[in-house]
């Protein structure tokens, strides 16, 4: 059965070597299947542009989708394109192939699909499809899970471009519901304005009335007399009306001021989110270059279930970036076998807290992009009091807190 399947997708099974030395195959010697993933994973634009122009070609007017349609064209042979693609991706996964010469066959499978997991597959894949050990069912076993990682990777970006689109119509209302409540607070103003203007009016004749020199009263000016006095009530509850008025207008317009604070901070924080999903979506479109492959020390245990989490000294501290992130967070710590706890920046309840996570934590890291300034001040001041390292990351992407990781022993 294998067989068949093999030969129906252009597969050879490899033959075993005995020597160590020869375990590894030349790039157009592996199977058809393999290449276009390990080409599209492991050769980024910039790399497959410079691979070649050393060969004479001319790629400036060439769309990302030309250079690789190139560069698969010239590796099916030993072609001067195939051999730079050869060495290129030798030196850059040199160290993982390494690291995976004397794993036996068996591991190669379930090496690969902890790589696709963590969303770090380049050099796994590499390493596994340069092996001329593998036999007919291994290889039908990596061309599957090459192919499917393709779908699932093509579900993820246009599920992520869906979600920033939706993001941005949510910030385009935002914007128009902003510029609706300046109107009305400007209209509001001229309204004020001019209740203020006529309160003052009234107040000037009222004192005009009261500093009127007296005069004797003549019998004709009691009923004058009378009928100013009526007057005077009218003006004075008038009066009263207006500025009864006037603090309603008040208290409107400090209500539309919180509101108007309300709305930019969300907008702040929309923009913040569409520039994480965008940077996602730019991670998922070239793909990022992966970190070295590691063993984990911690195999099977989560830190959170840990008996042993308040005295392991590997441990991460995030203080600040998105609320709902923090399980993805989590995850991206735990699989390199750290332990993680998570800070949202909020600095209202004190710093006794944030305290108290920077001690027992062996590094911190600390979102600007999306975090308070008080909270960035405050956890500078405490790693340097608990002598303590501490990245700062330019955003609160998965990439970034993946990127500051890599060099954190496990």
């Amino acid at each position: 059965m294998f067989e068949g399947l093999l030969k129906g997708i252009a597969i050879e099974p490899a033959v075993k070597e005995t020597d160590e030395h020869v375990l590894f195959q030349s790039f157009w010697d592996i199977p058809s299947p393999l290449k276009c993933p390990v080409v599209g994973l492991g050769i980024s634009d910039e790399e497959g542009r410079r691979i070649l122009k050393k060969c004479g070609r001319r790629t400036k007017a060439l769309a990302p989708w030309e250079i690789h349609r190139d560069l698969m064209e010239e590796v099916g042979e030993a072609t001067p394109v195939a051999r730079r693609v050869d060495a290129f991706l030798k030196r850059k996964f040199a160290d993982a192939v390494k690291e995976t010469t004397s794993l036996p066959e068996k591991q190669l499978l379930p090496l690969l699909k902890s790589a696709i997991s963590r969303g770090d597959a380049a050099e796994a894949l590499y390493c596994v499809a340069m092996r001329k050990d593998l036999s007919v069912e291994t290889l039908v076993s990596v061309s599957g899970e090459a192919h499917m990682m393709g779908h699932t990777t093509a579900v993820a970006l246009f599920e992520a471009r869906a979600k920033e689109l939706k993001n941005a119509e949510k910030a385009k209302a935002l914007a128009e519901a902003l510029d609706e409540e300046r109107r009305e607070r400007r209209r509001m103003g001229r309204e004020l304005e001019r209740m203020t203007s006529q309160v003052k009016e009234l107040e000037s004749a009222l004192d005009k009335k009261n500093t009127a020199p007296a005069r004797p009263v003549q019998p004709d000016d009691v009923v004058k007399q009378r009928e100013d006095g009526s007057q005077l009530k009218e003006e004075r509850a008038m009066r009263l009306e207006r500025e009864r008025e006037c603090n309603a207008l008040t208290r409107e317009v400090r209500s539309l001021e919180r509101e108007k604070r309300k709305l930019q901070i969300r907008g702040m924080d929309l923009a913040n989110e569409n520039k994480t999903l965008a940077d996602e979506v730019m991670n998922l479109a070239i793909g990022r270059p992966a970190p070295p492959l590691r063993p984990i020390s911690c195999k099977g245990r989560g830190c959170c279930t840990c008996p042993e989490m308040e005295t392991c000294s590997r441990r991460v501290l995030m203080v600040g970036g998105l609320s709902r992130m923090e399980p993805h967070y989590r995850r991206v710590a735990e699989a390199k076998g750290l332990g993680f706890e998570y800070h949202d920046g909020t600095m209202s309840g004190g710093r006794k807290c944030l305290e108290n996570q920077v001690s027992r934590c062996d590094m911190v890291v600390c979102p600007v992009s999306c975090n308070s300034h008080n909270a960035c001040r405050s956890v500078k001041k405490l790693c340097a009091k608990h002598n303590k390292e501490i990245r700062f990351l330019p955003t609160s992407s998965i990439s970034a807190l993946t990127g500051a990781l890599v060099d954190m022993p496990a």
